[in-house]
């Protein structure tokens, strides 16, 4: 079943986003395609696993423009967020995530932001064009997984990166986090099991950084991770396996 399930999701995976990349020649990296395409992935997705998401706190995803982090498991949490993805936030990724033939196509298509983490200056200079891209008026937000690699254990978080955190400081827009459950119970990659279940998603207040300024980095990132640490260890007990 295990296989069955991953077989026929990644099928409709690679369905969705060759379709999606061919929208997007008509509008090619039109940030406003990203939300849409990546609903239609989950959708189709989550259902070949036998998986549903619950959300709590969705009305704080109307708060735009801001910067919006997420804590980072797997593979998984591209159908996952993917199904509650806010319209008009755009994701930033590192730069292999564009090397993935078809998923990565598509990531660049809709309009999805790439940076090269080993190269500190271009990535910076990526961060500085988001600041001008959040200020422009038009209420885009970007979307960054702070941990900038998955938590394969499947619980807790891993260090967290600055560059969201200095991105919304110098935007002064707020920083909005969804905290997905901890997968490591229902999903084991090594070991082949997946189980049914409802995963639950919980968006926190947004947490504002007017007035802030390069000197109040290192408080807000502990500020944000002590929240979503809390908030992952409530949510553990709140997935039901089906």
């Amino acid at each position: 079943m295990f296989y069955l399930r991953v077989t026929l999701s990644v099928i409709w995976v690679l369905f969705s986003c060759t379709l999606w990349i061919l929208v997007a020649l008509f509008s090619w990296r039109n940030p406003k395609l990203f939300s849409i395409s990546a609903r239609f992935l989950a959708w189709g997705g989550l259902r070949a696993l036998g998986l549903k998401t619950t959300i709590e706190g969705q009305d704080y995803l109307k708060e735009l423009p801001a910067v919006m982090v997420s804590n980072h498991q797997s593979f998984l949490d591209t159908l996952i967020l993917g199904s509650i993805w806010p319209a008009k936030v755009v994701p930033i990724g590192k730069r292999e995530i564009g090397w993935i033939l078809i998923i990565g196509w598509w990531f660049v298509a809709c309009g999805a932001r790439l940076i090269n983490r080993s190269a500190a200056q271009a990535a910076k200079g990526i961060l500085d064009q988001q600041v001008d891209f959040i200020k422009s008026g038009e209420g885009f937000g970007i979307g960054i997984t702070p941990e900038g690699t998955r938590n394969r254990a499947g619980k807790g978080l891993l260090p967290f990166k600055k560059g969201a955190f200095h991105l919304a400081i110098k935007a002064q827009v707020p920083i909005i986090t969804l905290v997905v459950a901890p997968l490591g119970d229902i999903a084991n990659w090594q070991k082949k099991t997946l189980c049914s279940a409802i995963i639950p998603i919980r968006v926190l207040p947004p947490f504002s950084t007017t007035g802030m300024n390069e000197n109040d980095v290192d408080r807000l990132v502990q500020t944000v991770r002590e929240a979503m640490e809390k908030t992952l260890t409530e949510l553990e007990t709140s997935l039901v396996k089906l």
